[in-house]
């Protein structure tokens, strides 16, 4: 009996190893797929040898001559897109909507699959459309943030006046830009303790995930055997941290702590409706999303925009002849960014040259496409490569040089190729690049107008970015010297 019962689980688990490294028909070009473990191992092997997710599947896709990327992680199909026309489709059509059902996507959304950026359905649709609508009814993306922007740089240039040392852009920037955007969501300002506590945890969990990402989302059950080895521990402690924070917010809305009206009252009045998918999970995971969406990219930017600034010397004398010639001295508000025309289109660049979401997704298949004459199979996951069309010598002149002037057309307006992908595209662009395009415009006026920034003690920084899930700049500190 117990041979017999042997001999099947045998039997089994080689029927199982068959089925696992079988690619459906007419599947996109990619590495071998091994037992249970698909092409993890390869995708794992170059991405510690190039320090880099993205580079890792680029190089694959070089390897196989192929547009369309075919790979499998754990149990789950991959697809990695490349080129314009394929991201316009994933971009646009509606069977790219969906979003995977994964176990690390619901550790990302703190053990649930909920909040907007990881929904999809109804219940995204839902949200998303509350969200922007209550957001803009506070004041997001209009005249209102940019006073409180105003009030936020007004306190980041009296900071670095005060210094009588370097600044490092990333010890005052990401602060300011979560200021901001917590104003419009919770109404107010973050104490300077609690907001660098919850700086710090973001900045952590996006370590935590980039690095963890490979085990836990192709072998969830390895946090059972080694919890600490996967990641699994850090995560859920980092998740349960920053769920307490936004927790207390929300108490503190629940007992009218907090005076005016932000997006959380909003949230709380659909919920006392009785509204089904109005829930307190719902709030919390709606008010992480938002955080992650305008805090770290936005100040990663600033911070590329500094970078570039300090190796490009000419381009920062150009940009302040402009303020100076078209502002003076008149404090910045983003209208201004129709007629400063070279600033303008050198955020652009920024945004091109460090593309800070390299891959944008993941996204799930709602049905069977067929892309480059291959099949992907309906629940394929889904990535997309914004950052090697950034570089695409086909569609940019000299796409590894540093010029503004590309964003700048023979009449002097500003022009935005439909291939530049900096904020996404179609129906889950960005949720924070409203407050990202005006504090990265008002932040960079603001300082030129008041400083030169030069290098400290007249040393370059490193400039390869570090890529991750999101790119950021390795880290540095710059000379704001006053202007008389």
């Amino acid at each position: 009996m117990i041979s017999v019962l042997f001999s099947l689980i045998v039997i089994l688990v080689v029927v199982c190893a068959l089925k696992s490294i079988i690619k459906p028909k007419n599947y996109p070009p990619g590495p071998k797929w091994y037992p249970f473990l698909g092409s993890g191992n390869v995708v794992r092997t170059l991405a510690k040898k190039h320090n880099s997710q993205w580079k890792a599947f680029y190089e694959l896709s070089k390897q196989y001559s192929t547009n369309v990327l075919g790979l499998k992680l754990g149990g789950e199909n991959y697809v990695v897109v490349y080129g314009e026309k394929n991201l316009q489709q994933a971009f646009s059509a509606l069977e790219f909507d969906g979003r995977p059902n994964s176990f690390f996507i619901k550790l990302r959304c703190l053990g649930e699959k909920m909040g907007v950026t990881f929904t999809d359905g109804s219940l995204w649709k839902e949200h998303r459309h509350f969200t922007m609508k209550y957001l803009k009814n506070v004041g997001f993306g209009r005249a209102l943030m940019e006073k409180d922007i105003q009030t936020e740089l007004s306190h980041i240039i009296q900071k670095i006046m005060n210094s009588n040392k370097s600044v490092n852009p990333k010890e005052v920037f990401a602060s300011a830009v979560m200021n901001v955007l917590w104003k419009s969501v919770a109404g107010e300002r973050i104490n300077e303790d609690r907001l660098k506590y919850l700086i710090d945890l973001l900045g952590a969990r996006s370590i935590a995930f980039s690095m963890a990402g490979g085990w836990l989302n192709e072998m969830p059950w390895c946090r059972f055997i080694f919890p600490d080895l996967s990641g699994y521990n850090l995560i859920t402690k980092i998740n349960q941290q920053i769920s307490d924070v936004i927790e207390e917010t929300i108490e503190k809305h629940k007992s009218k702590a907090v005076e005016g009206n932000d997006f959380i009252y909003s949230f709380l009045q659909e919920m006392n409706k009785n509204k089904s998918t109005f829930t307190e999970q719902q709030l919390k995971l709606t008010c992480l999303d938002l955080l992650i969406a305008g805090s770290q990219t936005t100040s990663n930017t600033i911070e590329f925009a500094i970078l570039s600034l300090l190796q490009h010397q000419d381009v920062q004398g150009k940009i302040y002849n402009e303020i100076n010639t078209v502002l003076g001295d008149t404090p910045v508000c983003y209208e201004d960014s129709r007629r400063l025309t070279y600033t303008n289109a050198f955020i652009l660049e920024v945004q091109r040259y460090y593309t800070i979401v390299p891959l944008v997704g993941p996204r799930r298949l709602l049905d069977d496409v067929i892309m480059d004459g291959y099949t992907i199979p309906k629940e394929t996951t889904i990535l997309m490569s914004v950052y090697d069309l950034h570089f695409d010598h086909k569609l940019w002149d000299e796409p590894s040089k540093f010029k503004p002037e590309r964003f700048i057309t023979e009449n002097g307006e500003i022009k935005i190729p439909k291939f530049m992908f900096h904020f996404g595209c179609g129906r889950r662009r960005c949720l924070g690049d409203s407050l990202a395009k005006r504090f990265i415009f008002m932040a960079l006026v603001s300082l030129l107008q008041k400083f030169k920034i030069v290098c400290s003690n007249g040393t370059l920084p490193r400039l390869e970015p570090v890529i991750g899930l999101i790119m950021s700049p390795q880290v540095f500190s710059a000379d704001f010297v006053l202007r008389k």
